[in-house]
């Protein structure tokens, strides 16, 4: 199945429905969190709760956000556009919108607090840092190549590696126990879909720069040879 396509979104959506629906209705998914949860709560301790603590960090928003606005402002710079940090900031806002609006429809108490509530406090379900971490750290490619043109990264390699990312700290919020196993879950599925979105929108490039700008009329005159007959 071909990476961005409807039936790949389709499939994406499928699990995102059948996770959500299993949270809700207490299903094996919700076993299995537990059973992650004690798992990581009795093993994962000192130095690897520290390593892992610190691979969340690719998902926090601000830390990203302090990234992304230098950046920012470089990019608009050097190409003599306000573009790059209003696309920026849209972005960074827009999916802070989302992360609130699908948190408060299942509020849910976090792992850390040894209890698995719903709509009784608590903004666990999904997890935003995923999110961040597919999304935002693209923006972030998207940027230093913008705002360094030495730094030779394809689109498909940036695209790559913010999958990797995100895929990177949904393991480590299960292991440190910051998230419930299906809170990731949501996300991976949720995160790898906006992603393709914004590849396929590609807002920061040349291309969509142009794109609805009427084409200029070709100039004829003295010092241009004619048409061919």
């Amino acid at each position: 199945m071909r990476w961005g396509s409807r039936g790949w979104c389709a499939l994406l959506s499928g699990a995102m429905v059948l996770v959500t629906a299993d949270v809700l209705l207490g299903g094996p998914l919700r076993r299995v969190d537990w059973a992650v949860h004690a798992f990581c709560d009795a093993h994962v301790r000192g130095a690897l709760l520290t390593a892992v603590h610190l691979v969340t960090k690719l998902g926090q928003r601000g830390d990203l956000v302090v990234v992304i606005v230098p950046l920012a402002v470089i990019a608009g710079m050097r190409r003599r556009s306000l573009r790059y940090p209003v696309l920026s900031a849209a972005i960074v806002f827009g999916l802070s919108l989302l992360q609130a609006g699908l948190k408060a429809v299942i509020p849910r108490t976090y792992p850390y607090h040894d209890a698995d509530v719903l709509f009784d406090g608590g903004n666990a379900y999904p997890s935003g840092h995923t999110l961040n971490a597919f999304v935002l750290v693209w923006v972030v490619l998207e940027l230093v190549v913008v705002a360094f043109p030495s730094v030779r990264l394809p689109a498909r390699r940036r695209r790559d590696v913010s999958l990797v990312t995100g895929w990177a700290t949904a393991a480590a919020l299960t292991v440190a126990d910051e998230h419930w196993l299906t809170d990731v879950l949501f996300s991976l599925a949720l995160g790898p879909v906006l992603l393709a979105l914004l590849v396929a929108a590609s807002p920061f490039s040349e291309r969509s720069r142009s794109l609805g700008r009427p084409a200029l009329p070709r100039r004829t005159g003295v010092g241009q040879p004619p048409p061919p007959r």
